[in-house]
């Protein structure tokens, strides 16, 4: 070895262990990162928020709007089609199912009394997904939570025959499984498979607690409006049940005349489901619930483009970037305004991932791993558009290595700390620990596992077809010390959430931090893109369960 060597030799070995890691990071160049900015953010948002698209609800006008003028940007870009046919578009039929109120009845029988109920006072629901008129009447069974989890021994169905009957559950899961796995349990698509599973023919959910608190049954009324299921090729809708023949959900003071006369007091069957006991019991009431609505078709599509990777192999592997496209378009009319804008839901994060694919798609040489840009339909309506691409891609989902999913921009205040959903359960984990060192910020738990945050939004479809996802949100600590992060949060959501003033001149619209937002998903984006290794769900992780149902999955689009 030559003096040279050596002198070579001892310089590296006096550089500091941190320095030396920081060295072998995949993180981004600075100048790519930098190509990420805050009055581009601005533009985009202002568009797809403009009162000129009506707030673009899925199916109308508007979202057509807001999807050409995406798949004219990704044109632009150069980058490659990849809907339909050699379009950016991926067409999605929906079935449109319109409550008819007038028609809609809810007749609850305690104890020989009829009570006939008011819709938005003490319930509400929507048509059924394959009759326009459809009618159950039954005895009804209390369900605890209506979940059946044998990993964590609990079973709120244990020797309880709900065969011929109607469930009774409260909304939510037990508080004391993990945060994935709750909010797995808490969604109703699952209980009413559980339920479906038993032997039930109808499902009622009761809106109670905390929940309830912040957001009561009248509030959720207003968002009541036509529903959306997408239709396969046999014209089924999505997660459709045929057994089950109506559901709704009931107010606590509805909930608390069911359990008249039963087995326990609904306030002791509260206390009950929020210590996690599972339980069950026949109620002494019966219901009649008719269900009237007319149903429709419509088409909204999903918008997607690739850019191509640079490695020969890892190229026939996609990171997907995706957002969802539409809001909740007009509505009650608030304060005179009833165009419900959606600039941060998610006018934000579809901003976000146009800049992305921007930035990577003018880069020299492109990331190892090619990059599917994805903007989806009908998350408004229930995950709709990005479920129907997880079940009918435009590229094999076992190709699909990863997902980082980009729903409301961290826009209300500099932020000091990030709760990374889904993170700790693959390897996609220490990527984001990566990204954080380097960016300075603290990982911190969910704040608010009860509002099960990693099954609301579009990741959750990819996680379910077996593809480990991410879907980062700012913490609550914020750079400036004066600022108190959860009282801006909760502010937000009770006045701005799915409010006709969620627009661009709202208070909470810190750019710089919507910026930075772009540029920590960018950064974990570019990692999984670029690191040889496939991203894997952790070893024995509640997901992995869901890998080889997801691997089965082809390409082909509807």
């Amino acid at each position: 070895m030559s003096a040279k060597r050596l002198c070579a030799l001892a310089f590296l070995l006096t550089i500091p262990i941190s320095q030396a890691q920081k060295s072998s990071s995949l993180y981004p160049p600075a100048d790519l990162l930098a190509k990420i900015r805050p009055d581009a953010i601005r533009a985009q948002m202002a568009y797809l928020s403009d009162d000129l698209l009506e707030g673009r609800k899925t199916g109308t006008r508007g979202y057509m709007l807001a999807a050409k003028y995406v798949a004219t940007q990704l044109q632009e870009m150069g980058l490659k089609p990849a809907g339909d046919n050699g379009t950016y578009f991926q067409k999605i039929r929906f079935r449109q199912i319109t409550l008819d109120r007038e028609k809609t009845t809810f007749t609850l029988k305690v104890n020989g009394q009829e009570q006939a109920l008011r819709f938005g006072d003490d319930f509400i629901a929507g048509g059924d997904d394959l009759n326009p008129d459809s009618s159950v009447a039954a005895q009804t069974v209390f369900v605890g939570y209506g979940v059946t989890a044998p990993e964590f021994n609990y079973d709120d169905y244990a020797n309880t025959d709900v065969r011929g009957k109607i469930v009774v559950a409260f909304y939510g899961a037990p508080t004391n499984f993990p945060i994935a796995p709750h909010a797995h349990y808490s969604s109703p698509t699952v209980k009413i498979a559980n339920a479906v599973s038993r032997g039930a023919i109808g499902f009622i959910s009761i809106w109670a607690g905390k929940r309830a608190e912040k957001t009561p049954l009248p509030r959720r009324a207003r968002y009541v409006r036509a529903r959306l299921r997408w239709l396969d090729e046999n014209n089924r809708p999505n997660d459709s049940q045929p057994q089950i023949k109506g559901s709704a959900s009931i107010s606590e003071g509805v909930a608390s005349k069911m359990f008249e006369g039963a087995s326990k007091a609904y306030k002791d069957a509260f206390a009950d489901s929020e210590a996690n006991k599972p339980q069950s019991f026949p109620l002494n009431a019966t219901v009649a619930l008719h269900l009237a609505s007319e149903h429709g078709e419509i088409e909204s599509p999903n918008v997607a483009a690739i850019l191509p990777g640079s490695d020969p192999k890892l190229k026939e592997e996609y990171v997907a970037f995706t957002a969802h496209l539409d809001h909740l378009g007009l509505g009650t009319l608030v304060n005179g305004d009833n165009i419900y804008n959606g600039a941060i839901d998610n006018g934000s994060g579809s901003a976000g991932v146009l800049e992305i694919a921007r930035a990577l798609s003018s880069m020299p040489k492109t990331p190892r791993r090619s990059i599917l840009f994805l903007f989806v339909t009908g998350e408004e309506e229930g995950l709709l558009g990005s479920d129907a691409y997880a079940h009918h891609p435009t590229i094999p989902i076992k190709q699909i290595a990863a997902n980082v999913n980009m729903d409301e921009l961290a826009c209300w205040y500099d932020f000091a700390d990030i709760v990374p959903q889904g993170a700790d359960h693959s390897t996609i984990g220490k990527l984001v620990e990566d990204v954080a060192r380097h960016m300075n910020l603290q990982i911190s738990p969910d704040p608010q596992p009860d509002e099960v945050f990693f099954v609301r939004s579009d990741q959750y479809s990819f996680v379910k077809q077996g593809v480990p996802a991410v879907a980062v949100d700012a913490g609550y600590k914020t750079v400036d010390p004066k600022l108190d992060g959860k009282k801006i949060q909760d502010e937000w959501e009770s006045k701005y959430y799915h409010e006709p003033n969620d627009d661009m001149n709202q208070p909470y619209l810190d750019l710089n931090a919507a910026a930075k937002c772009v540029r920590l998903d960018l950064a974990i984006g570019y990692e999984i893109a670029q690191q040889t290794e496939r991203p894997h769900w952790n070893e024995g992780d509640f997901f992995a369960k869901f890998v080889n149902h997801g691997a089965t999955r082809t390409a082909g689009s509807q």
